[in-house]
């Protein structure tokens, strides 16, 4: 896989996502461009390596989502990068390509148009993706294939010179999740879906708060969070309960399970659940900084990942681990 060597010019951390328990891959943007700027930045960091930080650009992507494909791509496992308007980088020893979602993102040049993609995970061999417009969409022997059923609703036709960010969207999936192709979740604006391999049928929530991210740890056990401190716990069979006593203006926007618990990332630092409420996890990152930009478990390991720098913790001890380009 063809990357280059780090050149000094700070960063900001857009997604990421462990590979191994000291191997991880983080898109980010460099700080010197406008916000709106279409840039990634694909950084790898191997422990193991002599050289331990590499990275690939990719000009004109807006990252959206990453996940490692262990299965869904072939033998060889790849890294997958989703930008907001579907288009897919893919990164593995054999090289890297891209892909497109041909009905994905507001850059299509005539309706239907339904919005940006919101989020990438691998759910047993094969990929899938969500986003605005209730696109949810599965990649089936190299083809995207709109798996959303009457869940996808086109925005109406945009009036010339409409600006992208005043378009009304249908439901806005921003996460997705599940055991196997049978037993799939999305969440978002106040909803959860299941999906049953045939069709998608809404869940019993008892919250209307936008939802953020789902984690399904098997197929009785899902977590679910979102604005204002909520965390629900349960499955499409018995509905969802909140159990976060939190009511208060903490987004939560990445979670994962580490060792039964849930850790939240959030803005305001990172939360966990101990099994009878959600606690504040003492954490600060070596930049300084307490805010959480993503989480997530590999091998035993918990990864930390601020907006300038990452953290990890075996259950005993933090390691702290600087950028090399934000010192």
């Amino acid at each position: 896989m063809a990357t280059k060597t780090v050149r000094t010019e700070p960063v900001r951390f857009q997604a990421a996502c462990a590979i191994e328990s000291d191997y991880v891959f983080i898109a980010a943007k460099p700080e010197s461009l406008d916000e709106d700027q279409a840039f990634t930045r694909i950084f790898y960091f191997d422990q193991q390596n002599a050289t331990p930080w590499r990275h690939v650009d990719i000009p004109d992507f807006t990252v959206a989502g990453v996940c490692v494909a262990q299965h869904a791509l072939g033998p060889v496992r790849s890294y997958v990068s989703i930008s907001n308007n579907g288009v897919l980088h893919i990164a593995n020893p054999q090289g890297i390509r891209q892909e497109r979602i041909a009905e994905a993102g507001l850059e299509r040049s005539e309706p239907p148009i339904y919005g940006y993609i919101n989020a990438l995970r691998e759910i047993g061999e094969q990929l899938y993706a969500c986003g605005g417009g209730g696109q949810i969409y599965r990649r089936d022997a190299g083809d995207w294939v709109n798996i959303a059923g009457d869940l996808r609703q086109p925005v109406a036709a945009p009036a010339a010179n409409l600006a992208l960010n005043t378009i009304e969207l249908a439901d806005d999936f921003s996460d997705i999740d599940g055991t196997s192709a049978n037993d799939l979740y999305v969440v978002g604006d106040g909803a959860v879906h299941h999906y049953d391999g045939t069709t998608w049928s809404p869940c019993v929530v008892n919250t209307d708060e936008s939802l953020t991210r789902v984690r399904c740890v098997d197929s009785a056990l899902v977590w679910v969070c979102g604005f204002n401190g909520t965390l629900l716990r349960g499955n499409a069979g018995s509905g969802f309960v909140e159990v976060s006593q939190y009511d208060l203006n903490v987004i939560f926007h990445d979670l994962c399970v580490f060792r039964d618990q849930p850790y939240l990332a959030s803005n305001d630092g990172l939360f966990r659940y101990d099994g009878q409420r959600v606690v504040p996890v003492p954490l600060q990152f070596a930049d300084g900084d307490t805010a959480v930009c993503a989480v997530d478990v590999r091998d035993g390991v918990l990864w930390c990942f601020g907006y300038r720098s990452l953290a990890t913790f075996d259950g005993d001890t933090w390691q702290h681990i600087r950028h090399p380009d934000n010192v």
